[in-house]
């Protein structure tokens, strides 16, 4: 601890007030060992204990302290986003744990609360009929002028995200062998961009495409580099989603254009860019296609991960199997 002192903590940890303590441990750990944007979901932490925990010494916190705090916090959040705030605080006490500097866990069998916003979890996905109105929408609206619907119409196909889109290449697609190799995505958070490296290695893999859109985008391809050359458009990269004149969209923009395929097609499920990679891979999965498969697809760190995101529908599955168990028991 002393060594870390040295770093970044400029004073005994148990007499700063906890917003202190947590930024300087957030500057020590974090800054640096994660990507600029989950760094941020740290500085916002920040900013809320300094206004659920003003003036607040790390040394004065008790469990009942700290748990009617977390309540506060979740009246205006939800579930999950109160699981974060709470992991993050978990995480920077350990090392005074560790230290024997504080000796009991204040956040120990503490109880995550939420405001009741969470989108029910059937607002995730669409079902198959509308997976295919909206793949076949995207493919109709593939068009060089535009960038939006080539970013959807890949990640409805792929179950990629959106950041990984982004980040694609024309040579990143093996057309002979009809997969996409992918390895970076790109930081459309921020004006300047710029690649960066999956958040884990089971981000960099291999992802398998039918012929079908193999051809498609090739022509797409072709499309575009006749633009392109038209327009005197050099993009800094060879991006497959590139906008001759706007380069990057925003993320709001292809959020838009979802919103106006949804409207148009009749579609009233809401449905979020991520939820068209959640709806890809539950058709997957709704199709008899092993988890681990799916898993690896995704690009997901553990299929753990993928058994906990999609629970819902591995239980109806698992119903599904369960009366086809039946129907062979009742034919012996």
């Amino acid at each position: 601890m002393k060594a870390k002192l040295k770093k970044g903590f400029s004073v005994d940890p148990l007499k700063q007030e906890f917003a202190d303590y947590f930024m300087d441990w957030a500057s020590t750990y974090k800054k640096g060992d994660v990507n600029d944007i989950t760094y941020e979901n740290y500085l916002q932490t920040h900013k809320s204990i300094e206004e659920y925990f003003p003036g607040v010494l790390v040394s004065e916190i008790t469990q009942s302290m700290y748990q009617r705090a977390l309540n506060k916090y979740a009246e205006n959040h939800a579930k999950l986003t109160t699981k974060g705030f709470n992991t993050r605080i978990r995480a920077s006490i350990q090392h005074l744990l560790d230290e024997g500097k504080i000796q009991k866990d204040f956040t120990k069998r503490a109880v995550v609360k939420g405001n009741g916003n969470e989108k029910a979890e059937k607002d995730k996905f669409v079902d198959y009929e509308d997976y295919q109105k909206l793949v076949n929408y995207f493919k109709d609206k593939l068009d060089p002028h535009f960038a939006s619907p080539t970013i959807l119409y890949i990640i409805s196909i792929t179950g990629m995200r959106a950041s990984e889109v982004y980040g694609l290449q024309w040579e990143d697609i093996d057309f002979d062998n009809q997969v996409i190799h992918f390895y970076q995505t790109w930081n459309y958070r921020v004006k300047a961009g710029g690649f960066k490296k999956p958040k884990t290695e089971a981000g960099v893999r291999d992802i398998i495409i039918n012929n079908e859109t193999c051809k498609i985008l090739q022509e797409f391809h072709v499309q575009q580099k006749e633009l392109f050359k038209d327009e005197s458009v050099t993009p800094p990269h060879d991006f497959i989603c590139y906008h001759p004149q706007k380069g990057i969209v925003s993320l709001t923009s292809v959020q838009d254009t979802l919103n106006i395929a949804l409207k148009k097609l009749d579609i009233s499920t809401p449905l979020t860019i991520h939820g068209l990679r959640h709806t890809h891979a539950s058709v997957l999965l709704y199709k008899g296609i092993d988890i681990m498969t799916v898993s690896k697809r995704l690009g997901h760190a553990s299929v753990a991960i993928t058994q906990q995101t999609y629970i819902h529908i591995i239980k109806e599955l698992e119903n599904r199997d369960n009366n086809k168990i039946k129907e062979i028991l009742n034919e012996l």
